[in-house]
């Protein structure tokens, strides 16, 4: 798991030998538009079998 920020946290997850990863964000203000493709290179590092 890589966590980076303070007041905009974003946390990047995923399993060792697994097929699940994914994204959990705290404090993001409102109105922000954030999509999958946003951090797609991100969750790539993180798919099990990723150089």
């Amino acid at each position: 798991m890589n966590q980076f920020g303070h007041n905009f946290r974003l946390t990047l997850w995923g399993e060792s030998h697994g097929a699940q990863i994914g994204v959990s964000m705290d404090g993001v203000p409102a109105g922000i538009p954030l999509s999958e493709a946003d951090f797609a290179k991100d969750l790539a590092r993180r798919r099990s079998g990723a150089p």
